[in-house]
């Protein structure tokens, strides 16, 4: 090799060395830097022996990338799960919690015992309104937790679209200089960790697939496949909700004009932050008020009073509402009186009633008299379906179902509150239906749904000033002993435990057990809150192991070892001095050479 090869091999070697330890002096000074990855010098050898840095290149691995972005969106829908879940335990409690619902039923329960056993004592009918007022505050604040944890979302979706916003803007001018840089030859290994690291930003908000089409040039779309990026950002709008309606949907998230939430979205987003604040907004809460509003109906139902006298007139007691929760089943024709000499004097009749599952016999005799007009056959039927019984004694009791006559045919209607009512006539005896009274029924809907019942929650008005109504009735007057009352008059306060430790019927939909007592389905709704908040805090465990171990492999695969470029360090060095050698050795015999001329 001629001294001139040597010199000019031993300078691009230097030159070399010194790209090159530009690069690890930038790794090692990147070493702590999240989502900087290990920038590599690409050496080629020339003609000559000479070596050059053709390129800079960076460790990759994009199938761990897809699926630390993947793990990152899902792991912020568990957050938000989780965390909504959290703030209804802080107030619901505990089954065992002393402010949970269900233990407000049960105190309220004991209270009416104890004030059946001495109905006429004031203060515990006094104590008694007081337990039931305890009860509404505590549905009524639970009913507010709602509404609020139903707006904070909301407007966490509107900040989470305008972060989106702002890392869509900054991608699109990253991008545009990676693309630029790429076609120039330049090095963008820099700007392309800034890039990846602003699309990992990104997918805490919503599910992403990136992809890397000619020159460097990233395309982004959401895991629904509308796009984010390509070429230029698209806009994320949110339009926050004014007044969000109990049991009804938010307004709905925007990506490029496309609705990527809600019921009426056809290219919805998957996971990230957005999903799973809508879902708190519109399902968990909703979910969880749907329960708060079954139970005030159950209440108010459970309490409603019926017109001792037969009128067929249900009303609110106790517990009531702004909104009116009157229901109607019927009527139901059951034939007419059309043959008069099915009578012969007096003579015993009977036929069963099925009211709300419960089958009632009603029996008695009827008259000449009874059967004089359409109008009082009816009034005869009317009086027997009240004192219709149960096996174990229970009378149906009037006003629930009412017997009506239009001159010619005869029809029953059941009415009430907050129930969804089912009755049947059946069993007739012969003599009914010879007389033209024909089985009817009366088929029951869902059972009807009140949405936001539990905020206007209320006592009935007059109940803390005279707590004796409790005992005597609110919309009607039970008390046999008006208007000057019987003290110990209990019945009515001995029907009202009953009624709340009666089987009810509530709204499947809910999610909360819909055949139980009202103590049951609080409970049940406690229980509800405490599974979905233990999946949720499992899941928010799962996937932060899986993101801190993806992240972790990514790291070790693509990340900068300080050992490792601290030992690359030492190479160079000692390439470095090895060429700084060649070059001073050449020196010393080209100044040998030319002294001796």
């Amino acid at each position: 090799m001629s001294l001139s090869a040597a010199l000019n091999t031993a300078k691009s070697s230097l030159a070399a060395s010194q790209l090159q330890t530009q690069v690890v002096s930038s790794n090692i000074a990147n070493v702590n830097t999240a989502g900087a990855t290990r920038k590599i010098a690409n050496v080629v050898s020339g003609s000559a022996g000479t070596v050059t840095v053709t390129s800079i290149s960076q460790a990759s691995n994009s199938v761990l990338f897809r699926n630390m972005l993947d793990a990152t969106s899902k792991l912020q829908v568990s957050v938000a799960h989780s965390d909504a879940y959290s703030r209804l335990n802080e107030i619901l409690g505990d089954t065992d919690s002393t402010e949970s619902p269900q233990a407000k039923i049960a105190a309220l329960n004991d209270a009416l015992s104890t004030l059946a056993n001495t109905p006429g004592n004031y203060d515990l009918a006094r104590s008694a309104v007081q337990s039931a007022q305890d009860l509404v505050t505590t549905i009524r604040s639970s009913a507010d937790t709602v509404a609020t944890l139903r707006r904070d979302a909301d407007t966490k979706l509107a900040t989470a679209a305008s972060d989106m916003n702002r890392i869509l803007g900054e991608l699109e001018s990253v991008n545009r200089q990676i693309v630029s840089g790429t076609a120039k030859g330049n090095d963008v290994t820099d700007q392309t960790d800034q890039r990846d690291r602003l699309v990992t930003e990104l997918s805490q908000y919503v599910g992403v697939n990136a992809n890397i089409r000619a020159g460097n040039d990233m395309v982004l779309y959401t895991d629904s496949g509308v796009t984010l990026l390509e070429t230029n950002a698209r806009t994320v709008s949110f339009q926050p909700t004014s007044s969000l309606v109990p049991g009804e949907e938010g307004n709905a998230l925007y990506i490029d004009g496309v609705a990527v939430t809600g019921a009426n979205s056809y290219m919805p987003v998957k996971s990230g932050m957005v999903v799973g604040l809508t879902d708190v907004r519109d399902k968990i809460a909703n979910t969880y008020g749907a329960q708060l509003d079954e139970l005030a109906r159950g209440l108010i139902s459970a309490f409603s009073e019926f017109d001792p006298t037969g009128s067929g007139v249900a009303k609110t007691g106790i517990f009531t509402s702004t909104q009116d929760l009157s229901t109607t089943t019927g009527p139901v024709a059951v034939g007419s009186l059309t043959d008069t000499t099915a009578f012969s004097g007096s003579m015993d009749v009977s036929f069963t009633v099925t009211y709300e599952g419960t089958a009632y016999q009603a029996s008695g005799t009827l008259t000449a008299d009874d059967l004089a007009t359409p109008d009082a056959f009816a009034q005869c039927l009317q009086t027997l379906v009240a004192e219709a019984k149960t096996t174990g004694g229970t009378a149906l009791g009037a006003g629930r179902i009412s017997v009506a006559s239009d001159g010619t045919a005869l029809s029953m209607t059941a009415t009430g509150i907050g129930d969804s009512i089912g009755f049947s006539v059946s069993g007739l005896s012969a003599n009914l239906a010879a007389a033209g009274v024909a089985a009817g029924t009366g088929t029951p809907a869902a059972e009807p749904v009140y949405a936001g019942l539990s905020a206007t929650l209320s006592l009935a008005s007059g109940l803390t000033t005279t707590p004796t109504m409790i005992r005597d009735g609110v919309s009607y007057d039970f008390n046999p002993g008006s208007p000057t009352k019987l003290a110990g008059y209990s019945d009515r306060i001995v029907a009202l435990t009953s009624a709340m430790e009666a089987t009810r019927s509530f709204s499947t939909a809910s999610g909360a057990n819909p055949l139980t007592s009202l103590a049951g389905y609080a409970s049940s709704s406690v229980g509800w809150v405490q599974e979905q908040r233990s999946a949720a805090a499992t899941s928010v465990t799962s996937m932060s192991t899986l993101v801190t171990k993806t992240s972790e492999t990514l790291s070790s695969e693509t990340g900068i070892n300080l050992d490792v470029e601290l030992t690359r360090l030492i190479e160079l060095e000692r390439s470095y001095q090895a060429s700084a050698k060649i070059i001073s050795t050449v020196d010393q015999m080209l100044s040998q050479l030319l002294e001796s001329f």
